[in-house]
């Protein structure tokens, strides 16, 4: 074989190995089909719309129970696609239970949470995420996963907060190797990658006008951040209605889920589209908002600081039962009071109507004109019918003579009727 031949059969097997690796690593980043996301959060907090929204669709349709749906991601770089699964808990707190549907052993590894809070309603929104993250931790809790497979993931989320390019959650000691996280860091550890959104937040301009000021807003930011830094949370406020951080949301799932490139930074100027990453917050930025807070105390409880506004409740538009008795007395008395005079007046006794009394009520005044009359006969016959009534009749007290005992009625005992 001479080496002309040799040379085409070395170029032939190097072009075959290249394709080859060509494919495999192609196969390689193929997107995993078996990621999924688990939203959590109260009823009307917006979380069924922002899924629709990150769908690409228009029209949310609200289930019950526990509602699966799907997001379907393309790697424009490889033209892979892959279906994203998203499940969507009911926000009625009875439902809790259902988790165990969407969260198990199986998937763990491979499931985003999000909780969800509305800004709609600021004073609901630490009680509601504190309430989902602790029913997390109790599902979490009543899952066979062994102590390694425990630590596994709690590893993971350590790793994803020290892969931040920022590193400020970070403090090194003598051997560079040797990373510990910062305080307040990851002090609540679930092993799951976990984001807070806040949505609606276009209620913040309505917030402003009901005497919601800049230390509010600074100070909800800073109980939310706080919570995130304790999960190795991002945080997120978005509004669909004016389609605020959504997109970037979706991205930022793209990269934590499926390792696409992201390069957004933090957020948090804008009060109504605040966006902090896992990894990048710490407790010494969160003080920084605390120069903005002279009447309000950064360290005061969440319920204190942001009430709930009982004050704002319109008692006036409620409406409440009434006795029917009662109301009827009041009519009768309301129409008595507006009956025409009569050119002689007439001095009118005040009388004080009682329930047993005003069955045998009578105007003894001069009588009314005919149209009045009639009304007067009417409620007379409406309260007269409901004394008469067996569920209505109220004893009546028997008369007394002149010696102070009380006269027999011959209804009241047939026995001392002579037979």
């Amino acid at each position: 074989m001479n080496a002309s031949t040799l040379s085409e059969k070395e170029n032939y097997v190097n072009q075959w190995n290249t394709l080859l690796l060509d494919v495999q690593n192609k196969s390689r980043k193929k997107l995993p089909e078996n990621k999924n996301v688990l939203l959590l959060g109260d009823s009307k907090s917006g979380k069924t719309t922002l899924v629709t929204k990150l769908q690409g669709l228009k029209d949310s349709k609200q289930g019950w129970g526990m509602e699966y749906g799907y997001i379907q991601v393309r790697d424009d770089s490889t033209d892979e696609n892959a279906q994203l699964n998203v499940w969507t808990l009911d926000g009625d707190r009875s439902l809790k239970y259902l988790m165990k549907f969407a969260l198990n052993e199986q998937n763990f590894e491979d499931t985003t949470i999000i909780l969800v809070a509305s800004m709609k309603d600021p004073w609901k929104i630490m009680e509601s995420l504190e309430f989902w993250s602790a029913r997390l931790q109790d599902h979490i809790d009543s899952l066979k996963l062994g102590m390694e497979q425990t630590q596994h993931f709690r590893d993971k989320c350590i790793d994803r907060i020290i892969d931040y390019p920022s590193h400020d959650n970070l403090s090194y000691e003598s051997c560079p190797k040797v990373r510990l996280l910062n305080e307040g860091v990851l002090t609540k550890n679930l092993g799951l990658d976990i984001v807070v959104v806040i949505t609606m937040t276009d209620c913040i301009k309505n917030l402003e006008i009901n005497n919601y000021s800049e230390e509010h807003f600074d100070y909800i930011q800073c109980c939310l951040r706080k919570f995130c830094l304790q999960f190795g949370a991002s945080l997120f406020y978005v509004s669909v209605m004016e389609d605020k951080n959504c997109d970037l949301l979706y991205k930022y799932l793209m990269h934590r889920i499926y390792r696409f490139p992201f390069k957004t930074p933090a957020l948090i100027v804008e009060k109504d589209s605040v966006f902090v990453p896992s990894g990048w917050d710490s407790l010494k930025k969160i003080e920084v908002l605390y120069e903005n807070m002279q009447k309000i105390n950064p360290e005061s409880h969440y319920s204190d600081a942001i009430p709930f506004p009982y004050e704002k409740q319109h008692k006036e538009h409620e409406l409440q039962d009434e006795d029917e008795q009662g109301f009827l007395a009041k009519q009768l008395v309301l129409l008595n009071q507006n009956i025409s005079q009569p050119q002689t007046p007439v001095t009118r006794k005040s009388i004080e109507i009682t329930k047993p009394l005003l069955a045998n009520k009578r105007i003894t005044d001069n009588p009314p004109p005919s149209s009045e009359r009639a009304l007067a006969s009417f409620f007379n016959a409406l309260l007269q019918k409901k004394q008469e009534s067996p569920t209505a009749r109220t004893p009546s007290k028997k008369p007394v003579d002149n010696s102070g005992s009380p006269q027999l009625d011959q209804t009241d005992d047939d026995s001392n009727t002579p037979k």
